[in-house]
């Protein structure tokens, strides 16, 4: 039985539907849609929100088989972390959390190193587990280095959330991902953030509760 939402929550939802009208996105595409709305107050992102074919399906199947969720800050993490509690309990981690505490600023980025690190892992373990979910609202370095291992042949991820927000990097990195051969959800252009890429994932956690 799924846990029931906040009353105030689903008044903003109620609110936040009447002003988007007819969408044409299916029931999970609309739930994205909603979340970020609702975490961002900005109704022009949807005609950033792209998705590729199946991905809600991808990322729903993902879970429910066990799929761990990859965060690229301990922001996105603790966003989530409370509905995943609520409805299948999946694993998080972020990949900070595989970085050094020191770098060379001028060449790399912690989450670079960190995305690196806990992807090269997980290839040990592919065979034993669903690979990952990886959510990105914040760095596009992570979000390239991904890329970069996944077309030299390292694990695909079960779905890839992109959403890096900034200006360096960023339009650059999500234009990739959405060349790519990587399932996606994707806010394109400059926007995004820890908030709305929570948002994202946990409108697909309370898709995969049963």
């Amino acid at each position: 039985m799924k846990t029931p939402e906040h009353p105030i929550f689903l008044e903003s939802i109620k609110y936040i539907r009447s002003k988007l009208g007819i969408t044409q996105l299916d029931t999970v595409q609309q739930s994205i849609l909603e979340r970020i709305i609702h975490s961002s107050g900005d109704f022009t992102l949807q005609s950033c929100l792209k998705f590729s074919p199946s991905a809600c399906e991808n990322g729903i199947n993902a879970l429910q088989n066990g799929a761990t969720i990859l965060t690229d800050t301990y922001m996105a993490k603790s966003a989530i972390s409370p509905m995943a509690k609520r409805t299948i309990n999946s694993d998080i981690q972020c990949i900070l959390g595989m970085a050094p505490k020191s770098i060379d600023s001028s060449v790399t980025t912690r989450s670079e190193i960190g995305m690196r690190k806990i992807w090269l892992d997980f290839k040990e373990k592919e065979k034993l587990l669903t690979p990952p979910i990886v959510v990105i609202g914040s760095s596009p370095t992570a979000l390239i280095s991904l890329l970069d291992l996944v077309e030299s042949g390292y694990a695909t991820p079960s779905l890839i959330i992109g959403m890096p927000v900034g200006f360096i990097g960023v339009s650059e990195s999500k234009s990739r991902l959405l060349n790519s051969e990587c399932s996606y959800i994707v806010l394109d252009g400059s926007k995004g953030g820890a908030s709305l890429a929570a948002a994202a994932t946990n409108a697909l956690l309370r898709a995969a509760e049963t």
